[in-house]
């Protein structure tokens, strides 16, 4: 019997599409599909009788499937459950053997996948946890973010780079670090995506709250936007959306569905991860923090009755109306440069401690090939990283900070005008605010190392004297106080 180079465990159709896509470049296939169970017998038949024409071979275990592989063993598991893995891999465990390699796409904290590796190497099987963003369908845009054993990357790193996308003749493809680095760089792609759905979100309701803006000046603006700098995958998919109507009502189609939102796990991790590092992410956390808060239909539904005549219409002068609407389009790209710039911020800080080496230009070239984050301003970011590739933060370079210089004044006038018509705009609201923190040289915080130091006697530095702490006889009824310096702390 001829033995298949690869494999491929998966629960839905996304996995069956990547097997077709390892087909399409030149690699036998073995797929087993769990989600088998779920099917009547037609849907199997023809489920089996698909794949056959294919040239695909269809299995019905993990055990089956490993004797049909060559050895060593080349295994995906493709599943868009986040719980998926924890099944499929017992078996996987039980049945590989030294040398295999196991490539889990499936989502996951960084630290599961960090001690999954330490689990398959006491087998000597190479586990890699790749960060996965985009569509199996052949022909479709895919980016792999991969982490775990370096020498395992570099044995199947042609397999790997032939399913990924193409950006600028480049595979879309990159080994990001050891243990559970491939997971964080997903994490860090989730994170961004989030914030971009959400300053598009507030984009939108910012033009909906313009007093005499019907939905086809919304439709006719956005589309302008969505090829312009702010062009992006995320955003023409939101510009296809803005373009169905309710048959019934004629209004947006997105008007008549719930706006309670749901969330994964991956960004509240990203949040917990920054905040371990002590690594500010507030316009992701922005993102994250409006979804919890579109979960609480019941309260928001209360709540606006008692304050609903605070709330009104952005009205404007006719000739405001332009300038405004390009305040708008500027805001929600320096909103998205704050996005990125704390998410590659949060990378570079998580890559240091973890020694891991991650290169901030592979992750972007990454991103832009294949990712739902794909981007015109990831190409900016691009250029920023192959200007200087140890650049600290994003907003240190020439562009971006020439960016910043244009654009703030318009992020300001957008925020004024969202508060004087009652709309939320938090991750716009969390942009000035950080553009602000980040460029303040001396913030006004002393007062709260002050109160730490009252109330539980932490100590404080000098702002002539940063390397040592000091302390204050609070209990003195004096006006003037001296310090103290305090030993050992």
């Amino acid at each position: 019997m001829n033995k298949y180079e690869v494999g491929v465990i998966t629960d839905s159709e996304i996995g069956c599409n990547f097997a077709r896509r390892l087909k399409g470049n030149g690699y036998s296939c073995v797929l087993y599909n769990t989600g088998l169970e779920r099917m009547s017998r037609g849907e199997i038949n023809n489920y089996v009788s698909d794949m056959h024409q294919e040239e695909i071979l269809t299995t019905t275990s993990v055990e089956i499937m490993l004797n049909l592989l060559k050895k060593p063993r080349r295994i995906f598991i493709v599943s868009q459950s986040k719980l998926y893995a924890d099944t499929v891999l017992q078996e996987l465990y039980e049945f590989s053997e030294a040398n295999d390699i196991i490539i889990d796409t499936c989502d996951a904290d960084y630290n599961i996948t960090t001690a999954r590796c330490r689990l398959f190497e006491k087998k000597d099987v190479s586990y890699l946890g790749v960060g996965f963003s985009g569509e199996a369908a052949g022909g479709s845009s895919i980016s792999l973010m991969v982490g775990g054993s370096r020498d395992a990357y570099d044995e199947i790193r042609d397999l790997l780079k032939d399913q990924s996308s193409k950006f600028a003749g480049q595979e879309c493809c990159a080994y990001v670090g050891p243990d559970g680095a491939g997971q964080y760089v997903k994490m860090i792609h989730n994170g961004i995506e989030y914030g971009i759905m959400q300053s598009i979100c507030e984009s939108i309701s910012l033009l909906e709250h313009v007093a005499d803006f019907d939905n086809n000046i919304i439709l006719e603006t956005f589309g302008e936007w969505s090829i312009g700098e702010n062009e992006s995958f995320l955003m023409q998919i939101a510009y296809e959306i803005l373009t169905k109507n309710d048959s019934a009502t004629g209004e947006f189609f997105k008007n008549t569905v719930s706006d309670k939102v749901g969330n994964g796990k991956s960004v509240l991790w990203l949040c917990e991860s920054a905040a371990e590092l002590s690594e500010p992410v507030p316009s992701i956390y922005a993102s994250l923090n409006n979804r919890f808060l579109s979960g609480l239909k019941k309260e928001r539904t209360s709540y606006s009755d008692l304050i609903a005549k605070e709330k009104s219409n952005i009205v404007l002068k006719q000739r405001e109306r332009k300038t405004f609407v390009t305040d708008i389009k500027n805001a929600l790209y320096l909103s998205l440069i704050c996005v990125h710039a704390q998410a590659f911020n949060l990378l570079r800080r998580k890559s240091s401690v973890g020694i891991w080496g991650t290169s901030a230009l592979d992750v972007a070239i990454t991103f832009q090939g294949g990712a739902y984050i794909r981007s015109r301003l990831l190409s900016r970011i691009i250029d920023a990283y192959k200007n200087k590739p140890d650049l600290k933060n994003l907003l240190e370079d020439g562009y971006f900070i020439s960016t910043v210089k244009r654009y703030l004044p318009s992020l300001q006038n957008v925020i004024i005008k969202a508060a004087e018509g009652g709309v939320s705009i938090p991750v716009m609201s969390s942009a000035l605010t950080y553009l602000f923190a980040l460029s303040e040289e001396t913030m006004n915080t002393s007062i709260i190392e002050l109160m730490r130091d009252y109330v539980q006697g932490t100590g404080f530095e000098l702002r002539n004297s940063p390397k040592e702490k000091y302390s204050t006889d609070w209990k003195n009824v004096a006006n003037s106080v001296s310090v103290i310096e305090m030993k050992n702390k």
